[in-house]
């Protein structure tokens, strides 16, 4: 089994059919034999009737031959003997040590058996001599061989009297006097030899419908076994890969498909191992450059922001048009560039800390709405909060929070107050959020794009934004082993879902 599973997966179904077809062969071959063995023993019985019916016949012409005188009936009584004696020339030849076939065959045509069914009986006699039916039935055999030959010296007898120049009635009679208890005995024997081989051959086919049956069994047996262990080892794996996948899909960048075998299989997951220590080096190798090339544009966009805003303050007003329009564009720029590095820092640095700790999610609100207090009360916007748990988790929920809160209050209805309201339900192995609103919705079509970092899909003027905040809530989540995603009816507002395992 174990180099079964390490073998490729056409090999193993080559092997399934490969054994079944052995099996099958098997079977055809025990069910030839015992086809092959029962007509043997068939052509047994045929050959004792052939046996009795030329003894019967011979006794027949010999009493028949006492009473016409008529050398005919003499010589048909030989034709008749020869049939027996045949058959005794194949017996004797085949007790012999090195037994010649050809003469042991030569004495069963003799015996007047079909050509056909000759080498069938000579293999039975050969194989299953010692059987206890086919010993007996040789036994019978011999004793029928030793009897029916007292024949021939008693037709010889005969032949010599009715031949002599006088014959005596008295001296035939006597003669014809021992056919009688002869035959007696001969028929008896006759009827013991019918009776042997029936019950052997009742025997042979009870054995051979049992061994048929355990081949049978073995070919299902194996077969189901087979299949079973190859179907088994093949879900195994694919099962392995599935669930790897789904987690690394997820964002754990920890998780690694178990490797059971060898095969096309273990191959796979061997290739996904390691396409996510790949895709682990690459991130790390992103997260590095996206760190260091966002540190580093800081200090020049804060030396120009700062420049900016002297000029602003210090120099406003001595511009022209042209010039207090131009300073205007440049710290409008360097704000939306600072937010956007800070935004991508942020992102790189979820999932540094790996260190969770028990987070009451009650305090991580109301500290996040402490921080958003300006924007919350600029927008008379309203947090309807239920008790949220406590979980085990990263510091990273806070931004969470503050991520949903802050694009809640900024697509907000102009002319609607806004109103938030934050849940969670209780499942069987996670805890499941929800975040509604009543702003202005999100179209069908962008329901999925939006998770996608630097999507944005409204008019920069109107709302500002870099498009990593949603990006940066989903993969919070997925290092928490959850999914987030929204539903949105456009103009009617927005709800996002988002679990949390227990």
């Amino acid at each position: 089994m174990r180099r079964l599973r390490d073998i490729s997966i056409s090999k193993k179904l080559y092997f399934i059919v490969g054994t079944m077809a052995v099996l099958i062969i098997i079977e055809l071959l025990t069910l030839w034999f015992a086809i092959h063995t029962l007509s043997s023993v068939r052509a047994f019985v045929n050959a004792e009737g052939l046996w009795s019916k030329a003894q019967k016949d011979a006794v027949y012409q010999l009493q028949k031959y006492e009473h016409s005188h008529d050398e005919k009936d003499y010589k048909a009584f030989q034709i008749f003997m020869a049939v027996p004696l045949g058959d005794h020339k194949t017996r004797v030849e085949l007790f012999k040590p090195n037994p010649d076939i050809e003469v042991a065959r030569q004495g069963f045509l003799e015996g007047r058996n079909h050509p056909d069914d000759i080498d069938g009986m000579l293999k039975l006699f050969l194989r299953f001599h010692s059987i206890s039916y086919i010993h007996k039935a040789i036994i019978i055999w011999t004793k029928g061989d030793s009897e029916i030959s007292e024949l021939i010296p008693i037709g010889e007898k005969l032949h010599a009297e009715i031949n002599s120049p006088s014959p005596s009635k008295e001296k035939l009679d006597e003669i014809i006097s021992q056919i009688d208890p002869l035959n007696q005995q001969l028929t008896k024997l006759e009827d013991d030899f019918s009776f042997t081989l029936g019950e052997g051959s009742r025997w042979l086919e009870s054995l051979v419908l049992e061994i048929l049956f355990l081949v049978a069994l073995t070919v299902e047996i194996t077969g189901l076994t087979l299949s079973i262990t190859v179907s088994r080892g093949i879900s195994k794996g694919l099962n392995e890969i599935n669930r790897a996948a789904q987690k690394i899909a997820k964002g754990d960048l920890e998780e690694r498909a178990k490797v059971f075998s060898k095969d096309e299989i273990g191959t796979a997951a061997i290739a996904i191992n390691q396409m996510t220590e790949q895709l682990v080096s690459y991130n790390k190798e992103m997260e590095q450059f996206a760190y260091i090339t966002s540190h580093d544009l800081q200090e020049p966009l804060r030396t120009i922001s700062n420049f900016s805003s002297l000029l602003n303050t210090k120099y406003k007003g001595q511009f022209d048009e042209k010039g207090e329009q131009y300073l205007g564009i440049l710290l409008k720029a360097t704000g939306r560039m600072q937010a956007l590095i800070k935004d991508l820092l942020d992102y790189s640095l979820i999932g540094h800390d790996k260190k969770m700790e028990a987070l009451d999610l009650n305090t991580v609100l109301k500290d996040v709405i402490g921080d958003l207090d300006g924007s919350i009360k600029e927008s008379n916007a309203k947090i309807i909060a239920a008790k949220l748990p406590v979980i085990n988790g990263y510091r990273e929920m806070s931004s969470l929070f503050q991520n949903l809160i802050s694009n809640a209050i900024k697509y907000r209805k102009a002319d609607t107050p806004l109103v938030i309201k934050i849940n969670a339900e209780e499942k069987e192995k996670e805890w499941l959020f929800s975040f509604q609103d009543n702003g202005i919705g999100i179209e069908k079509e962008y329901l999925e794009r939006i998770f996608i970092i630097f999507q944005k899909l409204h008019n920069r003027e109107e709302y500002a934004g870099t498009g990593i905040g949603l990006s940066q809530c989903k993969k919070i989540i997925e290092l928490h082993g959850g999914r987030i995603w929204v539903e949105s009816d456009f103009g009617n507002g927005s709800t996002f879902y988002f679990t949390i395992n227990k």
